[in-house]
């Protein structure tokens, strides 16, 4: 008898699965855009925008050897004066000499930027001579800018295949003040700046008797005090290789920006590239998929490689497809580095079974519910059970400093006026500390002072992360300051804790900015319709427009005298420092001090800064990294974005959370103001009649919360299937 009804069970299940699969519709979905979408909310590396249309190589190539080493240092010499009878000499190796165009590119010490020109000595013409061939230079509007980063164009046919030789002197210099100072990239400080050793001061030379004799490495042979010459190349050429990596792509949904999606069944799926390969280039495609949204999720299966040249048609299904959600990855590389491979274009279109259509008794009425913008940068937080927090808050007493705050914006403004008023402004040598809050407090015990802008706003980063608040150093024109992540606004904001102490903020909303925001505004103050010139323009510490007032308001905490050192710009920072951006895509440095640049200012060598770039304030040569994406450089943080499903009940929605959140630890939900409660990363929306509203934030292990999302919607009671 159980047998019997066992296949009696079977057979008519079987029964009606066939009978549902065959009333089941198939629906098409497509998810398509040009290079240049998927290069804005994808993912990149060494790419950039094409001219004429798509994504393409990077085409600004860096030749050094010295970028680990190179900067101020207290381990003796650091620079080597060029004049009269004293030469230098650097040879740096190129396999391709190829090149558009070609740069000359040195950094020299100089003096005090604000000097009077009365007060400076007057250099005597600079020669650098290229594989045998001499430039020579009078004015190179040292005093125009605030960078010490000096290039200039040189005919690119000087270059060739193996060891170039750049020599520099001075023979017109009396004394080393009429000569070129150029820095030194000491062997001992490499290691601390991400770089071997091994090889340092065997490509730069020092010649005493006017080029008639040479020895190796400007100070001789001691291992501790080999250095090289900080003397670079930069080449309008392709790079060899970058990638183009697609958005995470929803087959359920493809493109759609409907905020609910039915219960749907893959079957099969088709993407298609279009590219423009010259020969001599390449573009190799993989594809990978996965069960999670999040593109960081250990979810995720390997790339595997599917095709490459000018175009792709790649079709999958069934059991080797099975998933939901997909990315794909195109690999840019070239052997001759005046061509370079293009994409176009890419489409995805999926075949589903839809087996229930979207019931109508469930209609939105306000999804405040964000796509979460990525860093293609790999950022590295501090982890969050650093014991070097409770430190810090407990030392600085930090809990009663923010204990009246009503809001975490508040806090964070009381943070930064209480390290504006832990010591004065002051210089970091001697014992230049390293980069962590509690370096910059031993300091100020054990020498009076903490340091600058960089000491100040590295002291309110670390305060701020002690909270859970993800801070980091952003580096903009002559000066170092804090951009703190704000959930109560869902963006990063742009604090200073040195001097001026201040945020800025809009005009019309108070709502305050961040240093991309500034950065637009700056540009369109003081370069409305042009690009800056690098090497000739004033842009740092810029003083007000006489007949135009700034287009931003200053808040602080701190009321400055009349007469104070920075009166001058009418006790605003930020703003008019906005002219150039960089960062260290990290704030972890309690877990791992190094690498790090030697030491920091406008012109510091270091290369492993993230450099923005646009129209208006193009690259600059003496660094590799560049990005023109936002996201890179200002991700989102701790924002969710809730995804929901329609299954066969009329009056439930399966939801699924996605968010980036440092030291995740977990989301939490307000239905129909409740009470937040603790949830898993999947919930179930029972629906009641009426209005639903719904909020779900994420909340990191230091108890920091997100900026919610917010979902209402109204549920209408109505027969099944309606």
């Amino acid at each position: 008898m159980n047998r019997f009804l066992y296949a009696f069970c079977s057979l008519y299940v079987f029964a009606f699965f066939q009978a549902y699969t065959l009333s089941a519709d198939t629906v098409t979905t497509t998810w398509s855009g040009n290079a240049e979408t998927i290069y804005d909310t994808g993912f990149m590396h060494m790419l950039m925008k094409y001219p004429r249309g798509g994504v393409c190589l990077f085409n600004m190539e860096l030749i050094e050897n010295d970028a680990p080493g190179s900067g101020y240092s207290e381990k003796g010499v650091d620079s080597d004066v060029v004049w009269g009878q004293n030469y230098a000499r650097k040879i740096l190796n190129l396999t391709d000499p190829r090149a558009e165009k070609a740069w000359f590119v040195a950094v020299f010490e100089r003096e005090v930027w604000f000097l009077p020109a009365s007060e400076k000595s007057k250099k005597k013409p600079l020669t650098v001579s290229i594989n045998g061939n001499s430039m020579q230079y009078d004015d190179w509007g040292i005093d125009k800018s605030i960078i010490t980063y000096r290039w200039f164009e040189f005919p690119a046919n000087w270059l060739k295949k193996g060891s170039n030789v750049i020599e520099l002197s001075c023979p017109d210099a009396s004394s080393p003040e009429e000569g070129w100072e150029v820095w030194l990239a000491r062997a001992d400080e490499f290691e601390d700046g991400g770089g071997d050793p091994t090889h340092v001061g065997e490509t730069s030379f020092k010649s005493t008797d006017g080029g008639k004799s040479w020895k190796e490495s400007p100070f001789g042979p001691d291992k501790n005090e080999r250095a090289e010459y900080t003397i670079r190349l930069s080449l309008d050429r392709y790079v060899k290789t970058g990638w183009l990596e697609s958005p995470v792509i929803d087959l359920w949904k493809g493109d759609s920006q409907d905020f609910i999606v039915p219960l749907r069944e893959i079957q099969t799926m088709k993407l298609a590239i279009n590219s423009d390969v010259p020969e001599e280039t390449d573009i190799k495609y993989y594809f990978r998929k996965s069960t999670n949204p999040q593109p960081f999720s250990d979810d995720w299966e390997e790339y595997e490689f599917i095709g490459n040249g000018s175009s792709l048609d790649f079709n999958i299904g069934g059991a080797n497809l099975n998933r939901r959600y997909v990315q794909f990855k195109a690999v840019l590389s070239t052997q001759n580095p005046l061509k370079t491979p293009v994409i176009k274009s890419a489409r995805i279109s999926a075949e589903l079974f839809e087996r229930v259509p979207l019931y109508k008794n469930i209609y939105v009425v306000e999804v405040d519910n964000p796509q979460i913008r990525y860093s293609s940068l790999g950022w590295e937080w501090e982890k969050w059970d650093r014991p070097e927090y409770k430190t810090l808050r407990e030392r600085e007493n930090l809990d009663e400093v923010i204990a009246e705050s009503r809001t975490q914006f508040d806090a964070q403004v009381k943070l930064m006026d209480y390290v504006a008023r832990r010591w004065l402004h002051s210089g970091a040598f001697p014992e230049y500390p390293l980069w962590d809050a509690l370096s910059i407090l031993d300091r100020i015990e054990t020498a009076g002072a903490g340091g600058y802008c960089l000491m100040f706003n590295t002291l309110l980063c670390g305060m701020c992360q002690a909270y859970g608040w993800n801070a980091r150093l952003t580096h903009v024109s002559f000066h170092e300051i804090c951009e703190v992540w704000n959930d109560e606004l869902g963006k990063w904001i742009f604090l200073d804790a040195d001097g001026i102490n201040n945020y800025n903020y809009d005009l019309k909303t108070a709502v305050p900015l961040n240093i991309y925001e500034l950065h637009n505004l700056y540009l369109d103050y003081y370069f409305p319709g042009r690009t800056i010139d690098w090497m000739n323009d004033w842009i740092g510490w810029m003083d007000k427009h006489k007949d135009k007032e700034f287009p931003v308001g200053r808040g602080s905490l701190t009321h400055h005298e009349p007469g104070f050192h920075y009166s001058s710009y009418d006790y605003l920072s930020g703003f008019i420092n906005a002219g150039f951006i960089r960062v260290v895509p990290r704030n972890n440095w309690f877990e791992k001090p190094y690498p790090k640049p030697l030491t920091h200012n406008s012109f510091t060598p270091w290369d492993g800064y993230v450099n923005w770039y646009d129209k208006q304030s193009p690259p600059q040569r003496h660094y590799s990294q560049h990005t023109d994406r936002p996201q890179d450089i200002w991700p989102d943080l701790n924002l969710v974005h809730v995804d929901a499903i329609q299954g066969f009940g009329n009056d439930r929605l399966f939801l699924r959370f996605e968010t980036y959140t440092p030291n995740f630890g977990h989301f939490e939900i307000n239905p129909d103001d409740t009470g937040w409660k603790q949830v898993e990363d999947r919930w179930i929306w029972l629906l009641q009649s009426g209005r639903n509203n719904l909020r779900v934030r994420a909340v990191n292990k230091l108890g920091a919360k997100g900026k919610p999302s917010v979902i209402k919607l109204n549920f209408a009671d109505a027969p099944f299937g309606e």
